[in-house]
């Protein structure tokens, strides 16, 4: 935004996916609670109601954590020769935590790209052509 509050271009969506803050002017924060979606941004007013993510972070967060953890757990178990309590204990606790950690980053960046390519939920937009 330039000085007078006037949308120059807007915002990156990876940019503003990854801060967590509005697709359209990348200033205000997209989440009104851990996973919960404003309605509107509270810097330039955009309606977030008619675009959801849906299910398509946690895919993607359970791939990347997945691909960290299941290693961890061979590398653990077989080559360090840990306990099996400890070598499944380990990869599951920082498993927990990185899916707890990526997910409203996954779900802003998804949201955000959603809003840059126009996509709605096709309910809301076979109801808005009527």
């Amino acid at each position: 935004m330039d000085g007078g509050g006037v949308l120059t271009r807007p915002a990156s969506p990876l940019w503003a996916g990854l801060r967590q803050r509005c697709p359209h002017c990348g200033e205000a924060p997209v989440f009104s609670a851990y996973l919960r979606l404003k309605a509107s941004c509270g810097a330039c007013g955009a309606d977030f109601r008619t675009a959801d993510a849906g299910d398509g972070p946690a895919v993607f967060v359970i791939l990347v954590v997945g691909a960290l953890a299941a290693p961890l757990v061979v590398l653990l178990q077989f080559v360090l020769h840990w306990p099996a309590w400890s070598a499944l204990g380990v990869p599951m606790m920082m498993a927990v935590g990185l899916s707890l950690a990526l997910l409203p980053i996954f779900k802003a960046t998804l949201f955000a790209l959603q809003w840059a390519h126009k996509a709605r939920q096709a309910l809301n937009a076979d109801l808005e052509d009527r």
